[in-house]
């Protein structure tokens, strides 16, 4: 049978789901009949999996043809595809709740990599996964401590006794736990047979965060693909006295996970995590940064270079960390290596770089030409404060606001608007030829075109009154400008004396009465390939945020104005500012 590809396998999975509804089987039965038929061909003897069965659903077209799938496919793809149908076919509430998303094995096999490179060892380490839902960890670690065992040269039973042993999980979805364990016996099904003994692993139902976990092995592993989504005030009531270290505004669940893994690591434990990039960068990461470079070193970051398509349903960046658990006497060291890696899990080093331990936003180079700049920046103090502009966010959303808004002052005027002024959307951001330029255009005759907004007064805070750039707030790194930015016309200044700015806009607006640059030459500066570089570095989100740009290295202005008087293209006088060299 030939590889499916992913848009095959996800037509499949939709069609089940179309089944399932139809014959009224929830997704945990669907999950133990597809393991039932798997097993009974291919790992016979292991015995009861714990889940509820369908006979009917056995003799079912789709059933089997899926089945045919697993069984043709890798070991590891098939329960990583068995995981995600369940997760997919499950209640989507259930599924956003549990951010039930499976870690890929190409990305698996990269950081286990990356973990025996910085010491893990497979035949001695405890190793333990406190978010182990589909043994996406469990299995490939269950594989290599065979691999690792056996040569050594330890018989079938000592094999199956050290992991039973050494392999630990925790997951707070019953499914998964039952399935986790279920795979491990298959990813051991010659062992057992041969051996005659069937482990009873280590994997139970959980709360990570909450439940006391005693590991009292001296040496261990800690490894994660925490869940990722935003914690409630109701969840985080129980957990602010153990984590208040790490805990900010509203944070993210996997900060927390983070922090946990490095706690269960013990004293000089490695720690391999796949989680988002917003941490090292996002404003409400500032106290784990601080606790992750107070108490761990920083072995490996390793950036996942293909956003799309890694995780199913997840358009996150993503990155590889290894870290080494201290109790520091001394300071650690602040450098990091840093690799880019493939969606096939291959890594290709780019360098190493320094990393603040303020809070502040981690600068991480995505490719080798980016250490030099990187290393110039470092040693640069100016910020978009120093040129003379402040980070405003659009005020206006428009499924929300209740105040009126019209497609022209025509229509505001014949309301009686009060204060009726221009409101622009990140759509009237435009990328153009030369540049980036404000493309605002009322359509009078287009009544569900919100053109103008009245807040009631020219006063209200939300009312831009002075010279300013503007950014479309949501971008990402596979677009060719992160920092869309362009000048509001003076025209459209001149004419309706100010502006209001749709949330979906950042707006830096003039603070100073003499600026060092105007806000053509901000914006320039901003779209500008330097720049660009390293506002990459510093964002792990899509949003392009006032924490981020606040922290945005800037050359010396004073530079940049003598570089701007010599003319050249902007990139090269960028360049020049920073002082970058270049062939």
């Amino acid at each position: 049978m030939k590889p499916k590809s992913k848009l095959s396998i996800f037509r499949s999975i939709n069609d089940l789901r179309r089944l399932l509804l139809r014959l009224k089987i929830p997704s945990n039965q669907f999950v133990g009949t597809v393991l039932s038929l798997w097993c009974s061909h291919d790992y016979p003897g292991l015995g009861s999996h714990g889940l509820p069965s369908s006979k009917s659903l056995r003799e079912e077209p789709q059933v089997v043809r899926f089945v045919e799938f697993l069984r043709d496919a890798d070991f590891l793809e098939s329960t990583y595809w068995l995981s995600s149908a369940y997760a997919m076919l499950a209640d989507e509430k259930q599924r956003k709740q549990l951010a039930m998303f499976f870690t890929p094995p190409s990305l698996v096999r990269g950081l286990l990599d990356d973990l025996a490179t910085q010491g893990a060892d497979f035949a001695v380490h405890t190793f333990f996964d406190p978010a182990c839902g589909g043994a996406a960890f469990l299995a490939p670690i269950a594989l290599r401590m065979r691999e690792a065992l056996r040569a050594q040269g330890k018989t079938t039973r000592q094999v199956l006794l050290h992991i039973e042993e050494h392999l630990n999980g925790i997951d707070l979805e019953p499914t998964l736990c039952s399935l986790s364990r279920h795979f491990l016996r298959m990813a051991l099904h010659p062992e057992i047979r041969e051996g005659g003994y069937k482990p009873r692993f280590k994997v139970r139902v959980g709360d990570s965060l909450l439940d006391p976990i005693d590991l009292s092995a001296a040496h261990r592993v800690v490894v994660c693909n925490p869940p990722y989504r935003k914690m409630t005030a109701e969840e985080l009531g129980p957990l602010r006295e153990s984590f208040d270290h790490i805990i900010e505004a509203q944070p993210n669940i996997y900060a927390l996970f983070i922090a946990r893994c490095v706690e269960l690591a013990g004293d000089s434990g490695l720690v391999g995590l796949v989680t988002p990039t917003s941490f090292l960068s996002g404003q409400y990461f500032r106290k784990l940064r601080t606790y992750l470079m107070a108490n761990t070193f920083l072995a490996h970051i390793g950036m996942v270079s293909s956003r799309l398509g890694v995780f199913i349903d997840v358009e996150q960046e993503t990155a590889l960390c290894i870290l080494r658990k201290h109790a520091a006497v001394h300071p650690l060291p602040t450098n990091v290596k840093v690799s880019v890696v493939s969606g096939e899990g291959i890594y290709t080093g780019v360098g190493e770089c320094a990393l603040p331990n303020s809070g502040a936003a981690w600068p991480i180079p995505r490719a080798p030409e980016d250490i030099q700049l990187l290393t110039l920046a470092s040693r640069l103090k100016f910020r978009l404060a120093d040129y003379g502009y402040r980070v405003r966010i659009g005020l206006f959303v428009w499924n929300r606001d209740e105040r009126p808004s019209y497609p022209s002052k025509k229509k505001a005027n014949k309301a009686r608007a009060r204060s009726a002024l221009p409101l622009i959307w990140s759509k009237d951001i435009v990328l153009t030829q030369r540049g980036a330029r404000v493309d605002f255009q009322p359509d009078e005759s287009n009544p569900d075109k919100h053109s103008f907004v009245d807040l009631g007064s020219t006063r209200q805070p939300g009312v831009i009154t002075r010279p300013s750039v503007v950014l479309q707030r949501v971008t990402s790194n596979d677009q060719p400008l992160r920092l869309v930015a362009a000048p509001v016309p003076v025209t459209l200044m001149t004419k309706y004396r100010g502006f209001v700015g749709e949330n979906h806009i950042v707006i830096l607006e003039q603070d100073v009465d003499r600026p060092a640059v105007t806000p053509k030459q901000l914006a320039a500066l901003l779209r500008s390939r330097p720049v660009d570089r390293y506002f990459r570095c510093i964002s792990g989100a899509t949003n392009v945020s006032a924490f981020e740009l606040n922290q945005l290295v800037l050359p010396d202005p004073e530079v940049l104005k003598q570089e701007l008087s010599k003319g050249g293209l902007v990139d090269d006088i960028v360049m020049r500012a920073f002082g970058i060299t270049t062939s």
